[in-house]
């Protein structure tokens, strides 16, 4: 069994495409009439509750009663390993990030990267130590993911059924209706408000809390056979993708939330892997992309702001067009080198999964 669908792996990286997209209307196309790209920041979404159903399958798969006894010890364990495997990505974007603040666009000095940019050199800056000003912003999606992950996989190891039937049932009622409540959809939940610590890390423990119910109803279908199946599978990842891309390019608002709930049964679907897509997407090819997507993602700003400083005049779509293969460049490049440090390829062949 494969730990990972390399159909989803190809998902993943088009999800970064398209918030890159989004980047660019954000960073510079923003306020203006008929922009498009707007609702793609809830591709999030899907990132968050991905993180989640692998999460609880990996609990489920590789944690033995006896880590779970020793719950503190299991959990720090697998955040070291997960905070090792994210982190040379983050200080490597960072880094580009903060470069192009100082030599190319000139809106800060190095002194300034001291100041503001320590919080994201540690990733704690979901808890708004440093307000209103970042250099590489996009990182606090780590910054949530990790912990999120660190509390609710704990929660997880100590009593899963009390997690997913009593407490995260609680959770999400409590923490979408604060988004709902105080944003009126999932949009700009990274800005810092009068509500600690932050609305973006309500996003994450709620995200991933869905991505955990989502993979215990998988595996609670995994011996059910639905007539059908394939073709209903292949309409509703069609009719998800379709709703993605209609909605999201000219739209955002309290609609978000129901997003949550197409993703929680998209991602169920294509790990099921009956759709024509999941079967078509279920290759190297989808692997090797997705493998570059968390680069993607954090390298977004090292080419939107250089684009949008050296060439003002342009459209929302030609910025697309110049970031889109610029990062993809850059992302490869910034993978491999990761590659590169010690221990690493190590690692990859120690969680290369078997076949079946």
């Amino acid at each position: 069994m494969r730990e990972k669908n390399r159909a989803m792996e190809l998902y993943r990286f088009v999800c970064a495409v398209l918030i890159l997209c989004y980047h660019c209307y954000f960073f510079g196309f923003r306020g203006q009439e008929d922009a498009t790209f707007v609702g793609f920041y809830l591709f999030v979404e899907l990132y968050f509750i991905l993180s989640g159903f692998l999460m609880l399958r990996s609990i489920r798969t590789h944690v033995t009663p006896q880590l779970r006894q020793d719950a503190v010890n299991t959990t720090v364990h697998y955040m070291k390993r997960r905070w090792l495997a994210l982190y040379p990505h983050h200080l490597l974007s960072w880094i580009l990030v903060a470069l192009v603040l100082v030599f190319v666009t000139k809106e800060m000095h190095l002194l300034d990267l001291i100041q503001i940019g320590w919080t994201e050199l540690l990733l704690v800056n979901i808890f708004g130590f440093v307000r209103g000003v970042s250099i590489n912003i996009v990182c606090w999606y780590l910054s949530a993911l990790l912990f999120a992950s660190l509390g609710i996989y704990y929660l997880l190891l100590k009593n899963e059924d009390a997690f997913l039937k009593i407490i995260a049932p609680i959770l999400l009622v409590m923490l979408y209706g604060t988004l709902f409540d105080r944003k009126g959809s999932l949009s700009n939940t990274i800005l810092f408000t009068q509500y600690a610590p932050f609305l973006g890390f309500y996003r994450a423990v709620a995200d991933i809390t869905v991505g955990c119910i989502a993979y215990r109803v998988y595996e609670w279908m995994e011996d059910v056979e639905i007539p059908g199946e394939p073709v209903l599978a292949t309409v509703l990842e069609l009719a998800v993708m379709a709703a993605s891309w209609f909605w999201m390019y000219k739209h955002g608002g309290a609609i978000d939330f129901l997003f949550v709930v197409l993703f929680f049964a998209f991602v169920i679907s294509v790990f099921r892997g009956k759709s024509l897509f999941s079967r078509l997407f279920d290759n190297k090819l989808s692997a090797w992309l997705g493998k570059q997507s968390y680069a993607y993602y954090l390298n977004n700003l090292v080419v939107v702001y250089p684009c949008l400083y050296l060439f003002p005049d342009i459209t929302l779509n030609q910025a697309c067009l110049i970031c889109v293969p610029a990062c993809f460049v850059l992302s490869v490049i910034t993978t491999a080198l990761v590659d590169l440090l010690p221990g690493r390829r190590k690692e990859r062949q120690k969680n290369r999964p078997s076949a079946a």
